[in-house]
């Protein structure tokens, strides 16, 4: 039963011979006897010719001569796949010559057939053998494209779920950091009223028994002592005192980078006076910002200070101020947060980032996790309590903000603050820790 035109498939075919005789013969016996295939034939005579057509015209089929005048289709076919020419090449010669057959498949010839054995079941099969042939590494290239996209969206997919566990731990983090902050402040608040009440009795004590015994100098260096231990008392629970009030925050709308050039014009000779050199990069086109400027300068007070204390041999201090957004997720009304998870819209929040650059010591691996715990610190105990960051961390937090580092051990330090500019976030709860990586 005939094949109807309409299901044929069409194949261009160039046959590249210069002997007429042989190439009607061809022609004669793809009409007659190939069938399921609608063939055009091109035909060129010569080498020349046949590398013009094929940098000009697409073929589905190509079939070469072995001889052609001064050069041979061995010679064609390898220049052919040079080309980059992919469809399939069948190589025709007057005598069975096995050398020559294995010199053309070694070339990339896709069959091989001899004129003189010749006919159209012979010319079906390897025709429809280079058809089956280009079709399976069609379909292995279109296989291999998939297998390469799905690789490169495995690895992007890969990439956004190492994000994601990253903004989670550190979520974590920071929620095991505002629990701890929290205790502490809880307990500092009922604490420290009591503590204090004893030490002023003592305190007072102590000031009687200097005025009774002025010229007593074995009591006097005594006193001193006692004193200087009260001392360090009161401003350790005046530390935990700023870190647990938790009202009277007064906020107004300031340029930030005015509130940093009053704190550094504080400390700035001292810095240089440290072999410190202080560079500022201000952004100029900065909103104002509602904050509690006095606590905010605290906050800044304390990180140079800190990094000037790092920096003992000198070194470069540069701080920068920037605008930036960050993606948050906005939940519709009615869904629930399993629903949010897949469905939430993501956009823009306005921060102002504040960055402090150090090139001191930097801060020891083992200890990155602790920077903001209360009372822990790597100064001398006669150098701080370790409730400088406690307390800067608590303030950043009471203003919806946050407070990172980024620290290498030897290769100095950066400490992050991000502050939203949108007023509405002023009304925020104070431990809303987690729209941060939400």
């Amino acid at each position: 039963m005939n094949t109807p035109p309409s299901e044929k498939l069409l194949l261009k075919l160039l046959i590249v011979d210069d002997d007429e005789e042989d190439v009607y013969i061809l022609k004669e016996l793809i009409q007659e006897g190939v069938a399921g295939f609608q063939i055009e034939v091109d035909h060129s005579p010569s080498y020349e010719s046949a590398l013009s057509k094929l940098k000009n015209f697409r073929y589905d089929l190509c079939m070469f001569d072995y001889r052609l005048g001064e050069t041979d289709g061995v010679h064609l076919l390898k220049e052919a796949r040079k080309m980059k020419i992919e469809a399939p090449i069948i190589l025709l010669t007057g005598q069975g010559d096995q050398e020559v057959a294995v010199e053309a498949m070694k070339a990339g010839a896709t069959d091989y057939l001899v004129k003189g054995k010749l006919d159209s079941d012979s010319l079906q099969h390897s025709i429809s053998y280079a058809v089956q042939l280009t079709r399976e590494a069609g379909r292995r290239e279109r296989a291999e494209e998939l297998l390469r996209e799905s690789h490169q969206e495995l690895i992007h997919k890969n990439d956004k779920l190492e994000e994601s566990l990253k903004k989670l731990k550190s979520a974590q983090n920071q929620i095991m950091r505002s629990e701890k902050l929290a205790g502490v402040g809880r307990l500092a608040a009922g604490v420290c009223h009591e503590i204090l009440n004893p030490l002023n009795i003592i305190s007072g004590h102590v000031q009687a028994l200097q005025m009774e015994r002025p010229d007593d100098k074995a009591l006097s260096e005594d006193f001193r002592s006692i004193n200087e231990e009260i001392y360090r008392i009161e401003k350790i629970i005046g530390g935990l005192l700023k870190f647990s009030r938790k009202g009277d925050m007064e906020f107004r709308s300031v340029d930030i980078n005015n509130e940093l050039e009053s704190v550094l014009s504080i400390i700035e000779n001292e810095m240089h006076l440290g072999n410190i050199t202080v560079q500022r990069n201000f952004s100029d086109s900065l909103p104002h910002i509602l904050i509690d400027a006095d606590r905010m300068r605290q906050v800044f007070l304390n990180i140079i200070n800190n990094a000037k204390y790092a920096m003992q041999g000198g070194g470069m201090f540069t701080v920068h101020t920037l605008f930036i957004s960050k993606d948050r997720r906005r939940q519709n009304l009615g869904e629930t947060e399993e629903d949010n998870a897949s469905s939430a819209k993501p956009f823009e929040i306005p921060f102002l980032r504040i960055k402090f650059e150090d090139t001191g010591t930097g801060v020891k691996k083992e200890d990155m996790d602790k920077m903001f715990d209360p009372f822990f610190t790597t100064k001398p105990e006669d150098k701080g309590t370790g409730l400088g960051l406690s307390v800067c961390y608590s303030i950043i937090a009471k203003h919806s903000g946050s407070l990172e580092v980024e620290s290498e051990w030897g290769k100095g330090a950066t400490f992050i603050i991000d502050l939203p500019v949108n007023e509405t976030m002023m009304n925020a709860p104070e431990t809303n820790l987690l729209e941060e990586f939400s």
